[in-house]
């Protein structure tokens, strides 16, 4: 960075002031019942007094109720030591297994209401910086061009949503991450000269696979044949190998590839198209968009046809732009999923997949059978195929031909180079004509907020510099222009200066940025700035009118998966690599899939104004082709989602239903009754658990032993500091145990003996279990099988309804949710409860309170 623009984004930056909280403390509710106080002196106090102060520890001035965090954190300490089995010493009297089980239950649920109540903002609102979806959004918006934003500040310190001030706050050396962000989205968005001609390529597969796969034979009967001789005269240098291991590596790698490949060449279809298939090393589609063609949208046109008698799981092919499965560099991204529902060889279907090419960055597209994006699942996949038929995965899906055409181009030059350059690039181009470029710009992207005469200035006298040194026109202004967008008032959130009480009403164009980045998670657009402006928006009626606006648009999209992803901890989808071997249909495509069905499902009752009991129990599903297939619904054609209706006897419908949701309750290879169970409490009954414990012991005795799930948490119940939680947890999961470790339904537990995770062709063979369902809620309601389980689950939308609200509110205003916010709770619930919760009414409750209109 130039030092004379970092010495300006530090005088610009150190003009803004963050406000810092210093609410006054609230009172607390974080005590213990007598029972539990007795429990203490009787087995605690008698070694930590103030005599007798054993490993240095006092406690008998340590308060019943929490009203500070030193005393939370001495509690703390109490709470792990009996959780580790330390406390009390084993030459003492131990207390009995229920007593200490209910000293450690209320222990830990005074320390979550402490957690919960200690972290209340008093109501206050703090500033805070645009997250990354927000600044992605926003460029967007200004620009009309998608930035990569993983050189950012993290958004998420210690927990919440990425909406939380606390966690986006922004130091003076992070200024030129934003500016050479913005620096490349000014270089695409400012597209200029003659219209790009619209070209159309057409490739006839066979020509480059046949190719490929030729020389791939050829070159793999040249490696046997050294490798053969290596062996056989113990000479590897000679023959071109490091060692001899190496080259019995080489010979069984040839040996296992080469099958596959002339079996493909073997095929009449060969001759006139490319097959794909699941295997290590094969080679993929590949379609490349040459570097001088222009950036822009793009088609891609398929030809495909799948075999006959392929099963419904293979008749599906994926885009993916980037590395391939020959090993070069650089990031591969699944773009889509599509089914081959129609075509075959004789008959191929067109499908059509739109891409984006971008000025710089990747520009190879490769069409691939769908599989498990992972070389090392593929391989093992490979290899089960291999053993049983001598060659491997045998083809399912055949391609004709693929075709490009691009740029698509709507507008020219872009909308953004037009709202940028607003004369044109005809238009006098001097320095009040820079000037003026540059404070619209500002206006805009500062969202309503005043841009100083003075800050222009320094823009311009920028510029001019630029313009001397010999860059043209549009070189010297995108400097300028990129540094509005790396500015304290682009990048924080900022509220109106001017002496006000730090609690106050948010101003109209407050309101309209707070609306629009609680919904759209991006600025406002002209209409509700317009409204703004003029002081309408804070009319009762034209807020609702614009509230359902922004609901109804696409970019409340942003809202759907931002809330979502965050609220039900969707990373944990990534956290684990599912077994393919075991489940070998949730693969890549499946799992964004599942994803985008909770997705979906939320959006379609946001949309369609639908009750949040729907989100319990509900007589359709929202999938696409791929989706039903793993489902195995019928009459689901096209990768798009719709609502689906499903039987009442179909264990789908509601998000206990939902593959993701069951996934996530699973380590990839089993289900998890704890992490399902756990997952009930807290995100649909509103009662979550304590967080796990510290240090607690191992139960060893276990170790290598072939259980149930049930057998094997059982085992819980005989430590109180395992009881105290996984008596109400397990007792839910185990309603769950009819879904496996990827959400399909099964009537036995299969589990592999021993430490082999590998189930190939008799090796790790699998011991079945029978599956009990029953169990019970925390509240003593008992359940038969999963159908009883999720009817008294769905019996209990107030208290669903109730979590997601104080969610939505955290979401919303950018802090945790806290006793505070208690009556707005109320609020909202009391104006949605007679309609069963409906979502819409809900955000409308919320958008036209007090405190959403305050800072």
């Amino acid at each position: 960075m130039h030092d004379s623009v970092l010495r300006f984004l530090l005088a610009i930056g150190s003009a803004l002031a963050i406000a810092k909280v210093d609410a006054s403390e609230p009172s607390l509710n974080a005590s213990m019942p007598e029972p539990q106080r007795r429990f203490f002196e009787s087995y605690c106090l008698s070694c930590h007094n103030a005599e007798n102060q054993e490993g240095k520890v006092r406690l008998d001035d340590l308060a019943f109720s929490i009203a500070d965090i030193p005393t939370a954190e001495r509690w703390q300490k109490v709470l792990n030591a009996l959780n580790a089995g330390e406390m009390p010493p084993k030459d003492e009297k131990p207390p009995t297994l229920i007593d200490k089980t209910n000293f450690l239950n209320h222990l830990s649920q005074m320390m979550v209401t402490a957690r919960k109540k200690l972290t209340d903002q008093g109501g206050v609102i703090t500033m805070r910086r645009l997250n990354r979806r927000e600044y992605a959004n926003t460029i967007r918006d200004l620009l009309g061009v998608s930035v990569n934003v993983k050189t950012l500040p993290s958004d998420v310190g210690s927990g919440g949503f990425d909406t939380f001030g606390k966690s986006l706050f922004l130091s003076s050396d992070q200024f030129e991450q934003y500016l050479v962000i913005a620096r490349k989205a000014l270089d695409e968005a400012m597209l200029s000269g003659p219209r790009p001609e619209t070209v159309r390529v057409l490739r006839e597969c066979e020509t480059t696979a046949n190719a490929q796969l030729k020389k791939a034979v050829k070159l793999g009967l040249e490696k046997l044949e050294q490798s053969n001789l290596a062996i056989d005269s113990g000479d590897s240098k000679k023959y071109g190998f490091p060692d001899i291991a190496r080259a019995k590596f080489i010979k069984d790698q040839v040996e296992k590839s080469l099958p596959i490949h002339e079996f493909v060449l073997s095929n009449p279809l060969s001759k006139s198209g490319a097959f794909l298939t699941i295997s290590t090393g094969y080679p993929l589609d590949k379609t490349t968009i040459p570097l001088d063609a222009a950036p822009g949208k793009y088609l891609l046109r398929v030809r495909v046809g799948a075999m006959e008698n392929v099963p419904s799981s293979r008749r599906f092919i994926e885009v993916v732009q980037g590395a391939d499965e020959e090993g070069a560099k650089g990031e591969q991204t699944v773009l889509g999923c599509y089914q081959v529902s129609k075509g075959t060889p004789t008959e191929p279907q067109t499908i059509e997949i739109p891409i984006a090419v971008r000025k710089t960055g990747n520009r190879t597209f490769s069409i691939r059978e769908r599989q498990h994006n992972d070389r090392k699942a593929a391989q093992r996949y490979f290899l089960s195929e291999l053993a049983s038929n001598g060659v491997g995965p045998t083809p399912a899906v055949w391609i004709d031909s693929v075709e490009y055409e691009g740029p698509i181009i709507e507008q020219w030059p872009p909308n953004s180079y037009q709202q940028l350059m607003f004369r044109g690039s005809n238009g006098r181009q001097d320095s009040e004509y820079a000037r003026t470029i540059i404070a619209r710009f500002a206006e805009r992207a500062f969202r309503g907020k005043p841009v100083s005469p003075l800050f222009v200035s320094k823009l311009a006298d920028i510029f001019e510099n630029r313009l001397k040194s010999g860059l043209s026109f549009e070189d010297a202004i995108k400097e300028p222009l990129a540094i509005v967008l790396a500015s304290p008032s682009f990048l924080y959130l900022t509220e109106e200066s001017g002496e006000r009480p730090l609690q106050h009403e948010l101003s109209s164009i407050e309101l309209a940025s707070r609306l629009s980045y609680f919904v759209w998670s991006s600025p406002p657009d002209d209409q509700l700035m317009q409204l703004a402006i003029r002081g309408e928006l804070r009319n009762p009626e034209i807020l609702a009118r614009q509230l359902d606006r922004l609901i109804d648009d696409p970019k409340a999209w942003s809202f759907v998966t931002g809330f979502l992803t965050q609220w039900l901890k969707m990373e944990r989808l990534d956290f684990f690599q599912f077994n393919p071997t075991l489940f070998p249909s949730f693969d890549h495509s499946a799992k964004l899939a599942a994803r985008d069905e909770v997705f979906h499902t939320f959006h379609t009752i946001m949309r369609e104004n639908l009750s949040l009991s729907k989100l319990l129990k509900s007589e359709f599903v929202v999938i696409n082709d791929l989706l039903a297939e793993y489902y195995e619904i019928e009459g689901v054609d096209g990768n798009h989602f719709r609502k689906v209706t499903v039987p009442t006897d179909s264990p789908r419908g509601g998000m206990l239903g939902m593959a993701a949701v069951l996934a996530m309750g699973s380590d990839g290879e089993r289900s998890s009754p704890v992490e399902r169970g756990a997952f009930v409490m807290r995100k649909m009954i509103h009662s979550p658990p304590p967080p796990a414990p510290a240090n607690v012991p191992q139960l060893s005795r276990l170790e290598g032993k072939v259980l149930s799930a049930r057998e094997l948490l059982s085992a819980h119940m005989e430590e109180a500091q395992c009881a105290q939680c996984h008596r109400e947890i397990d007792p839910i999961g185990y309603g769950l145990e009819n879904f496996d470790a990827a959400g399909n339904w099964r009537e036995e537990e299969m589990v592999l003996q021993g430490n082999d995770k590998k189930v190939v062709k008799g090796k790790g063979r699998p011991v079945a279990f029978p599956i009990d369902p029953s169990g019970q809620l925390p509240d003593g309601t008992r359940f038969n099988d999963y159908f009883g389980l999720r009817d008294a689950v769905a019996d209990r939308s107030d208290p669903f309804a109730r979590g997601i609200t104080e969610a939505i509110i955290e979401y919303a205003l950018g802090r945790p949710f806290g006793f505070t916010d208690e009556e707005l709770a109320e609020e909202i619930l009391d104006s949605a409860v007679h309609q069963e919760y409906p979502l819409r009414k809900i955000l409308h409750a919320l958008v036209l309170s007090k405190p959403f209109r305050m800072k």
